[in-house]
């Protein structure tokens, strides 16, 4: 059951990444270091999820 719960949440961070990422994408003014970081989450979550 644990495996289960882990892979939840990463399926979960990965959804949220990605929502903030695009979210952060239609401002005018983008912050690029915010941008940044949500990608990487959403990558190193998605490494994880493959392993």
């Amino acid at each position: 059951m644990p495996v289960a719960l882990v892979q939840i949440a990463l399926f979960l961070i990965i959804i949220r990444s990605v929502h903030m990422t695009f979210q952060l994408l239609r401002r005018p003014k983008k912050p690029w270091l915010d941008l940044l970081h949500y990608v990487s989450v959403a990558v190193v979550a998605v490494s994880f999820l493959l392993q």
